[in-house]
Formats: structure tokens, sequence, C-alpha cells
């Protein structure tokens, strides 16, 4: 039997999705707008005829972007940050989740409260920068990789997973001669796949679009991560390298224009890796997620 909604819910329900499909387009739009932006051609975009979709097609801002050795060498380096970053995040936030979930370890609420206070306040920048720098690590790959390597955040998320794992598992394991390191690597992460997809999506994600770290404590430009790269383009004159290639001697359109074309062009280079990846893991956001954050 179907049940009849009343007035009231028809009309909550028709207003919910008149405002959630307003405010996807809201989002949707200016994505719209830089791709059909960076496959136009300039003399459209300077006499304002681009909108939503592409006018005069071409691909040459695409070309000048692709042959540039600036955006090589900051892809290069920005898949190297994100796959090390990711890694080690991976390994310290399992290494604090783990023994935290286990009740028998002495003072475990200390710990836990030592660390969680850490996530609620911290050192500041000039603090966390004097750190690094004494330590050696300024101008290298480490500043962006051990100041970030525990989430605490998903450290408790994690943990609360492992609480859920039965220690019927655990106490069979060391019945069999297994030590914490076996148990660790063989029974928990194993059963735990759905939360870490999440976790290694959430921490390349940060790595990949990771700016204000690499602005602070990289100063070598061949280091620069995509971010600062396309930070440089957007703003200051390093279209000067992408540009020249773009330009005959006879060309009408000032530089002004074909640059908006190579930072659209350049902004959507940064976004595709992630906007190809994210369809295939998001399956795994809720379900990981939820294991880690509800005790049952």
């Amino acid at each position: 039997m179907i049940e009849n909604k009343s007035f009231g819910d028809r009309t909550f329900n028709f207003l919910n999705t008149a405002f959630l499909t307003l405010l996807a387009c809201v989002f949707l739009y200016p994505m719209l707008y830089i791709i059909a932006i960076s496959f136009s051609a300039p003399i459209a975009v300077l006499n304002r005829q681009v909108w939503l979709y592409p006018v005069d097609i071409s691909f040459e801002s695409y070309k000048t972007v692709f042959e540039s050795e600036v955006i090589a060498k900051a892809y290069a380096n920005t898949i190297y940050y994100t796959v090390v970053g990711t890694v080690f995040e991976l390994m310290g936030t399992t290494l604090l989740a783990y023994p935290l979930s286990k009740k028998r370890l002495i003072g475990r609420r200390y710990f836990s409260f030592f660390f969680y206070f850490t996530n609620i306040f911290n050192g500041g920048m000039i603090p966390t920068y004097l750190v690094i720098k004494n330590l050696k690590m300024v101008d290298t790959i480490w500043a962006l990789v051990i100041p970030g390597c525990i989430s605490v955040y998903y450290a408790i998320i994690l943990r609360t997973n492992f609480e859920n794992i039965p220690v019927d598992l655990e106490e069979a394991a060391k019945i069999d001669g297994m030590g914490n390191w076996a148990i660790l690597a063989k029974i928990y992460v194993p059963l735990s796949k759905p939360i870490y997809a999440a976790l290694t999506l959430f921490f390349a994600i940060g790595f990949w679009n990771s700016y204000m770290q690499p602005l602070i404590y990289l100063n070598n430009a061949n280091k620069y991560p995509l971010q600062i790269v396309l930070r440089n383009i957007v703003l200051a004159g390093s279209l000067n390298d992408l540009s020249g290639n773009a330009v005959g001697s006879g060309a009408m359109v000032d530089m002004r224009t074909i640059g908006e074309t190579m930072k659209a062009a350049a902004i959507m280079v940064v976004m595709v890796p992630v906007m190809c990846i994210y369809p295939f893991v998001q399956k795994y956001f809720v379900k990981g997620i939820m294991i880690g954050a509800v005790k049952g």
C-alpha cells in the first residue's frame, strides 16, 4: 500500500529539490565556464562570447601547457609528494590508532587526550617553521611530509574501527604465534579496507592540493608542486614561458587574453586527475567513515 504524502511533505520535497538543484548549478557553473574558456579561441574570450560552452574550439592552450617543462616538472613533483606523503600518513595514522584501540595500554586515556589536545591547539606557523628549519628539512620533501604524517582526527576514526574488530580474532592469532606487527598487518588492516580506501583518497587529495606548506618551505623552483606553479601562472609573470610558444609574430590577440585561456587550461590540467579518480572510490566514502565512526 502506497502511503499518500501530505501537502506539507510534497511542498518540502519540491522546495528542497529546487534549492539543491539551484545550489548544484551555482557550484557547477564556474567549472563549466573554465572548461569553456580553456577550449575556446583567445579572440572569442576577448570578445566576451564565452559563457557556458566553447566558442571556436581550439586546443592550442592545452598544447602549450603540455609542452611546458614547468608544468611537466611540477606534475612529477606533485605525484612524488602525493605518493610519499600518503604512504607516510597512512603508516603514521595506523601506528597511532592501533595501540590506542587496546584497552590494555597503560595510560591509554592520557595518551588519547595528549594527541587530541594537539589537534585543537598548535604552536602556530612561526614556531613550526623554526622547528623545520632547525631540523634541516627546509626545501626538502620531508618539510611537507613529516609535520603531517599523523592525522589525529582520522586516527580517532580508525581507532574506533579497530575497536569494532572482534577480540577473538586477535586471541586466536596469538595462539598461532603471531605478534602485534603480524596481527596488525594480517588481521586489522585487511578487515579495514573500506576505511583505508577512504583515508587514502583523503590524504592523497590533501597532498595533491597542498599549497601553504610548499609555499612556506620550498625555495627551489624546480621542486614546486602544481599548486604553486598554478598560482604563479594565475597571479605572476610565469605565463611568459607558456604563452610565448602560442603567439606568433603576426598574432593580433593581446597577451592578456591568451593568458586567460592558458590559465583555464592549466587549472583543468590540475583538476582532471582528482576528477577522474573520485568516482571510482566514492562508494568507499560513506561505508568507510561510518564503519569507523559508529560503534556497534
